[in-house]
């Protein structure tokens, strides 16, 4: 739709990335701040997040040219390189940096947040994913199957109206951040993970079909599908896990909701 943005060509993805990660990293700093952390403490935590954002882009290109070597391979065609990203790639390679450098850099400067971070984490990756789902509308990318004209949008390039699949997913994603806010910033309720996995897993395993972008299939599910039935599987260890490391004060809070 507006892939250049202030003079720069195919700004407008980057931006909005930009734009979703500041966002993301304020509310943490802001939840972390209620919760009692040191302004001190967020130097070395940024330094944390820096290393997670570079890793994590680098795994979404990566995943990128993984499902570009699907599709055509499948095809039949060579492929090419690309610096396109894909969401889970971030995802996946993000959350295991951060964790590694919490442990082995930022434990040795500041006192430990994991415990809040888990709390909130889940609302600032709903909050940057959905700027970054803007940038795919702007890009033209991620586009939705033809529809009626007066339903979709139309991109540079095509003759025919689509699906807003973008847009559709950055208002789901904006709509789970509050409700994840609500339940951080109000009962620090620790299950946040699992409301994320659970209900982003279902909701991108049915947008998948509404995408009308090529990105190749697996026994008629996109690669994305795949990801989005380990969200909801993972949930199930995932709650249990978390049950097992809550305080038992914590636990009683927590029934109360």
């Amino acid at each position: 739709m507006y892939p250049d943005l202030f003079g720069i060509n195919g700004f407008s993805m980057t931006f909005m990335i930009i734009v979703g990660a500041i966002a993301a990293t304020i509310l943490l700093f802001v939840y972390l701040h209620k919760r009692g952390a040191h302004s001190n403490q967020f130097f070395d935590l940024s330094i944390v997040i820096v290393a997670t954002v570079f890793v994590g882009v680098v795994f979404a290109i990566l995943f990128e040219n993984v499902y570009e070597a699907i599709k055509h391979n499948i095809n039949g065609q060579p492929q090419a390189w690309t610096w396109g990203m894909t969401f889970y790639g971030g995802l996946f390679g993000g959350i295991p940096t951060f964790l590694l450098v919490y442990k082995y850099y930022y434990l040795k400067h500041g006192d430990p947040v994991l415990d809040k971070i888990v709390i909130i984490a889940p609302a600032c990756i709903t909050l940057g994913h959905a700027f970054g789902r803007i940038g795919c509308f702007l890009s033209g990318c991620c586009y939705g199957i033809e529809t009626d004209p007066q339903y979709g949008v139309m991109f540079p390039g095509m003759d025919h109206a689509v699906v807003p699949t973008q847009l559709i997913e950055s208002i789901f994603l904006f709509g789970l951040t509050a409700v994840l806010v609500v339940f951080a910033f109000r009962f620090d309720f620790p299950y946040n993970f699992v409301i994320y996995s659970v209900f982003y897993g279902i909701f991108r395993f049915i947008i998948e079909f509404f995408r009308g972008d090529e990105r190749g299939q697996l026994a008629g599910l996109s690669p994305s599908q795949y990801w989005c039935l380990v969200l909801i599987v993972g949930a199930i260890p995932l709650y249990f896990y978390l049950k097992s490391k809550m305080p038992k004060q914590q636990e009683d809070k927590n029934s109360e909701i």
